[in-house]
């Protein structure tokens, strides 16, 4: 349990090489503990209790929750919700959201839903859809994307009409994207994960290191691609796009599971495991610590989270929710660099209302000099550290005031 007032140092480097040469990132800041919800524990959401619940999304100040039983929603951060479904499946699951616009989607085992008034009435949005059988559905300008047991299908008109997007026969159970490059990933296929750069016109394998017959949940946090591999492996992440990839062992806390749910946010990925319940990491998948207490379904099919609250769903009890302010927080990190022709490029991310100073060095026995000052807005803000000539070796850390 979160003790309110607590604090302490932490240092979180990070390496990287590229073009012969590196930076590494030295971020030193004081954990914050939030007010609010302090007993740790999850808590059940009025309205779902005993339901199969497999999808979530944040849109707007709204929380939708779809599972077998069609669409729910809560106006009030996931404390109680009601059935929401006029239009949308009531035959089958809702496996999946996405907002674009003044619209929200859900896909479902009879094809893909929209709703123009915030899930109050939903319309069947199936046009040129070859299988109806959505197991993900995603947004990347300027196309709504659908995966399915047969490929991939796109739209480019908000669901109006729908054509076929590659990887035709072949079993897709996931989606999203990081800039604008695709990525799914499958069942039982040559690769279980795929990449596109071009809305689906292409694709090629991304499957180094990724020693699994089937990825049924992928995630990006920044830069950083997540992938839950089948029974018996556990989660895999990719710091390189998904050129290669790394099992997550054991021995950073993360059991060996099927999981099927993930959320992330600049400080936290979240990883929902079907059977052994929810685990967090704070430092990018390096380490992570199981949050169980109060859940009495361990079965996750999603997770989802806003500024202040983490929702899960689950295969039997319904959905559930965790106050982000049980779990220490860095007030302010540095998310990613890239090496530029002009410097090097660095991206941080800050709570609102925290300020500190953005500082490099050259070496770690140095001493630091200024680069900006900075005020958090909650959102990831960028600095590129213009040098001439570049230096060989650069370190960065953010000191909190």
């Amino acid at each position: 349990m979160a003790v309110s007032g607590a604090s302490r140092q932490k240092q979180i480097p990070i390496g990287f090489h590229l073009t012969a040469l590196w930076a590494a990132i030295l971020c030193l800041c004081n954990f914050s503990v939030l007010q609010g919800q302090t007993d740790g524990r999850w808590h059940q959401s009025i309205g779902t209790e005993n339901l199969n619940m497999q999808a979530l999304i944040f849109e707007g100040g709204r929380t939708f929750a779809g599972g077998a039983t069609g669409s729910y929603l809560s106006t009030n951060s996931a404390v109680d919700f009601a059935l929401s479904n006029t239009g949308n499946d009531s035959s089958g699951p809702t496996r999946g959201f996405a907002s674009h616009s003044n619209f929200l989607f859900t896909c479902t085992s009879q094809g893909v839903f929209r709703s123009a008034d915030h899930g109050v009435t939903w319309s069947q949005k199936n046009s040129g859809l070859t299988d109806l059988r959505g197991s993900g559905i995603h947004y990347l300008a300027p196309y709504l994307i659908v995966v399915a047991p047969t490929g991939v299908f796109r739209s480019g008109n908000d669901g109006d009409n729908w054509e076929a997007a590659g990887l035709a026969g072949t079993d897709i159970r996931c989606v999203t994207s990081i800039g604008a490059t695709l990525f799914v990933g499958a069942n039982a296929a040559a690769s279980s994960v795929y990449r596109s750069t071009d809305h689906g016109v292409n694709w090629t394998a991304a499957n180094t290191g990724l020693n699994t017959t089937s990825v049924r949940a992928i995630e990006r946090k920044g830069t950083t691609l997540f992938a839950a591999g089948a029974v018996g492996t556990g989660v895999f992440r990719s710091l390189d796009l998904g050129v290669s990839w790394t099992l997550l062992s054991t021995a950073t806390g993360l059991p060996s599971s099927s999981y099927r749910g993930f959320a992330s946010d600049d400080f936290f990925i979240f990883a929902g495991s079907f059977g052994g319940g929810v685990y967090y990491s704070a430092d990018n998948g390096d380490t992570w610590t199981a949050i169980n207490a109060g859940l009495p379904d361990l079965t996750i099919f999603d997770l989802e989270l806003n500024a202040s609250m983490l929702v899960a769903a689950t295969n039997t009890k319904g959905v559930f929710r965790f106050a982000l302010s049980n779990l220490p927080r860095l007030p302010a990190r540095i998310t990613s660099t890239a090496l530029t022709p002009e410097g090097f490029s660095i991206t941080y991310s800050a709570q609102t209302g925290a300020a500190g100073v953005l500082e490099y060095s050259d070496s770690l026995d140095g001493g630091w000099n200024e680069l900006q000052t900075m005020t958090g807005t909650g959102s990831p803000a960028g600095v590129t550290d213009i040098s001439t000539p570049l230096p060989s070796k650069r370190f960065y850390q953010i000191r909190t005031q």
